[in-house]
């Protein structure tokens, strides 16, 4: 892997190479940059700061025309709070983003069935939830919708907020064995889920059967991004890497969308990333910042990030 020039769009400039954990930015087919205000900006991520939303390391302005929703429908911007993890569908150019769409994108929405305060976990919907310093353990048989990353098997839990609906949410990556379908590492039954593509993003609303570890689907959702703001030109996407069967052998877990084939991932393999790259119908990722996981560093690094 060879060390190369950040754009402006990757958010990553000389002047925090002493506060960077190790990254890079990789040649690609095309030396083109896409810059802002050629095609949309798709972000992924947990929200750092509000008012003009930091996701992701991106400072993100919202007005009257932008979207709010979850999965259960529309939102208020004010429903917006720190450590949700959103789907943000952005245009403009890289320092005056302006969201067209900004959606709550909660892993998980259900019923907490176990509850260990020793190990801060808990499991929602079949999925083990891990809970970091400074969030509240919720009671078994609350309701929550647990905002967060997905990394394996489990959720990196970022807000626990109380559900508001009775219906049950699992979003994330689709795998096929068979006849059988998982979202995330949910088996999902139902409406439209025969017709899911492995490898893809989607979203089941509906009600988890918790003697059968299935999700029945009354609802489901295929795309993470809409089209909002036009057709996507770039990413910055916040998650884990895990393993994938086709090069460069990872995915992030539950964004849905393949990296670029020529990429060499494998330093990254194990920590947070923040990636930045061109969008072509993969995602060409041209620069990685491991992050920390303490809340406090992390949020301070995206903002100087931001800010940049």
């Amino acid at each position: 892997m060879t060390t190369g020039k950040f754009s402006r769009r990757s958010a990553l400039g000389a002047g925090f190479s002493s506060l960077l954990l190790p990254h890079v930015a990789w040649p690609q087919e095309s030396e083109r940059q896409v810059e802002g205000g050629i095609g949309g900006t798709g972000i992924v991520g947990v929200v750092t700061e509000l008012g003009d939303l930091v996701v992701s390391g991106n400072r993100v302005q919202t007005d009257s025309s932008t979207e709010f929703s979850d999965a259960f429908g529309r939102l208020a911007a004010s429903d917006i709070r720190l450590g949700d993890s959103l789907t943000v569908e952005a245009d403009g150019p890289a320092d005056a983003l302006r969201a067209r769409r900004v959606h709550v994108t909660t892993p998980l929405v259900g019923r907490v069935y176990t509850a260990s305060t020793p190990d801060r976990r808990m499991t929602v919907n079949g999925v083990d939830v891990l809970l970091p310093p400074g969030l509240p353990l919720p009671e078994v048989g609350t309701r929550v919708a647990v905002s967060g990353l997905w990394r394996g098997a489990s959720v990196v839990a970022s807000r626990i907020s109380p559900a508001r609906r009775e219906l049950d949410v699992v979003s994330g990556d689709v795998a096929r064995a068979g006849s059988r379908v998982t979202i995330g590492t949910v088996t999902a039954r139902g409406r439209g889920v025969a017709g899911l593509v492995s490898g893809g993003f989607a979203r089941a609303v509906g009600l988890f059967a918790p003697d059968q570890g299935v999700i029945r689907a009354s609802e489901l959702a295929t795309a993470r991004f809409i089209g909002a703001a036009g057709p996507l030109a770039w990413l910055s996407i916040e998650g884990y890497l895990t393993p994938a069967p086709r090069a460069p052998g990872y995915r992030i877990a539950g964004l849905g969308h393949s990296f670029e084939r020529t990429l060499d991932l494998r330093l990254y393999a194990d920590a947070r990333v923040l990636f930045n790259g061109r969008y072509t119908g993969r995602f060409a990722a041209q620069s990685a910042v491991i992050l920390p996981e303490a809340e406090a560093q992390r949020r301070q690094l995206l903002r100087q990030i931001a800010n940049g």
